[in-house]
């Protein structure tokens, strides 16, 4: 039957490429790639050649939405043509790509088969690097506007991984640093209602090339909004009261007395850096694994000798949700160099299997005995359940979904709400914070379609094109048959859905003007309008 297989691989290629994942690429009639890093479609091409670059259809000012279909349509066009192909992105293949959301939604519904083959995704990565404990303590991941606008319960034994942060507030795919910082000082705000403005959190970039290093930048949740931030950074909230691990970020190369990776839901979901690592030092293993019977098994981080030879542990998964951290925190006091390898999770296995985006839906997994707060309103993963719940369906490492419980069953999953409950406060306090903000990215965007005077006072340019944008719509639809415009006379809401209507700009002006003047009036201030201003005289 003809197949699509939907592959991610790593964060990190080829090192963090699974087998598995590799096996899949040499077998597929065409692979499709969303990379435009030229080393990563140069090490493809020699496992596949018959491949074609889906990055091709990106345009400037293109919606992103239609880029989107245009991939998913150009891989669904390879199966009706009888091929078997491979989608396949950097990551994790369902950790924010919309292309392969598309993909595996309009191949299902068109009877192709479709498997989803997990990645070590960028997820995986911030929990090596940063040593994040999530065996002990679990995870709740989410996007920053999602936490802002649902009613997601913040649990405070839990570490938060939450996305996209520097863009909070961006809506034009213009990214400038500091822009929206009102939407970053509320997400500060709301996280500290659970931990405290002076928490401690980590800023996260995790590299994909050699060009860019890793980075791991420390701040207080009260200091958030301040700091210079990079666009790929992913915020990290450790729990209350955690035991952490200072985040060194050693070179990938540095040789240290002790290696803590994981093997993946299968043996072949070993990456090839892990494969590279069973060479030359002695290897040990937390469980029993038939393709390699000389694997030494242990159970604790004493039964290790200490003869002073590099070693090599092996975990289940991942290691930081299988017990690894805690043998990190052991090698620390003994004096002993460690490094955690990011592995494919069991995590990553259940967002292939609903599937799942956790960064678009969000998504929380909490360690045995501990309950997740309620209601539940993320899609929700229990660590070996002891009673069976309503509507709840278990999962296992390398198994599909069962209704009813299984002999090997790691975890009970519960799917969240759909739709989710809004809670709006916090949202229209980053609205409030950022509306200036908000009108400085308007004007920029829209500037040549405007007709704008300059002033010298930012409080004055306000109060003058606020007067402009209304008399321009007043004068326009004192010319304009409402009926044809709009036959249900919401002129306003005709224009909002048509920004390409010469009339749409003053309508979106005199809102962004509005909204500037209350925020100042609530102590605002207008300095990105007096700038903005001061570089256009």
């Amino acid at each position: 039957m003809t197949k699509l297989s939907v592959l991610g691989l790593g964060l990190r290629c080829p090192e963090q490429a699974s087998h598995r994942c590799m096996e899949a690429l040499r077998q597929a009639d065409r692979v499709f790639l969303i990379s435009d890093n030229l080393e990563k479609q140069d090490w493809l091409r020699q496992l596949n050649p018959n491949f074609y670059n889906l990055m091709t259809h990106y345009a400037l000012g293109k919606p992103r939405r239609d880029t989107y279909q245009e991939m998913a349509d150009q891989v669904l066009a390879c199966l009706h043509d009888g091929g078997n192909a491979a989608l396949v992105s950097y990551g994790h293949p369902l950790v924010f790509c919309d292309p392969s959301r598309l993909a595996i939604e309009q191949t299902a519904q068109s009877g192709f088969q479709v498997e989803i083959l997990p990645g070590v995704s960028s997820i995986d990565c911030l929990l090596a690097d940063l040593r994040v404990d999530a065996h002990q303590y679990g995870l709740q991941i989410y996007e920053g506007h999602d936490l802002l606008l649902h009613a997601v319960a913040v649990d405070a034994r839990c570490s938060q991984i939450i996305f996209q942060v520097p863009s909070l507030g961006d809506n034009t795919g213009g990214w400038v640093a500091g822009r929206f910082r009102g939407f970053i000082r509320a997400l500060a705000e709301k996280l500290a209602q659970t931990f405290g403005e002076d928490h401690e959190v980590v800023l996260y970039f995790g590299s994909n090339s050699p060009d860019r290093p890793t980075r791991a930048d420390r701040c207080r949740l009260k200091e958030l909004h301040l700091v210079e931030m990079v666009s790929e950074y992913t915020l990290w909230v450790p729990p209350l009261d955690y035991q952490s691990l200072p985040p060194e970020l050693r070179p990938r190369e540095e040789p240290v007395d002790l290696e803590l990776a994981g093997t993946g839901l299968l043996w072949d979901d070993r990456t090839q850096e892990t494969t590279d690592l069973l060479a030359g030092r002695a290897v040990y293993s937390l469980q029993p694994i038939a393709e390699l019977p000389q694997a030494q098994i242990v159970s604790e981080f004493r039964d290790l000798p200490e003869d002073g030879q590099p070693k090599l542990v092996l975990f289940p998964a991942h290691p930081c949700n299988s017990g690894g951290v805690s043998w990190a925190r052991q090698a620390d006091s003994a004096g002993l160099s460690y490094r955690i390898r990011p592995s494919i999770s069991w995590e990553d296995g259940v967002y292939c299997d609903v599937p799942l985006d956790p960064g678009l839906l969000g998504f929380q997994s909490f360690p045995s005995g501990q309950e997740p707060p309620e209601p539940v309103n993320l899609a929700t993963l229990l660590r070996l359940p002891a009673a069976s719940r309503n509507g709840a369906r278990y999962w296992g490492p390398a198994s599909a979904f069962q209704d009813e419980p299984q002999g090997d069953s790691l975890a009970l999953y519960l799917p969240g709400p759909s739709p989710r409950p809004i809670e709006n406060a916090p949202f229209l306090r980053a609205l409030h914070l950022s509306a200036v903000e908000r009108l400085v990215a308007f004007l920029e965007l829209n500037e040549p379609r405007l007709v704008l005077q300059k002033n010298p006072s930012a409080k004055m340019w306000l109060h003058a094109h606020l007067q402009l944008a209304g008399r321009e719509i007043r004068e326009a639809l004192a010319q304009t048959d409402l009926s044809q415009l709009a036959p249900d006379g919401n002129w306003s809401l005709y224009l909002l859905d048509h920004p390409e209507h010469p009339l749409a700009p003053y309508l979106l002006l005199r809102m962004r003007c509005e909204e500037a003047l209350e925020s100042v009036a609530k102590g605002i201030s207008l300095e990105p309008l007096a700038g903005w201003i001061k570089a256009r005289r």
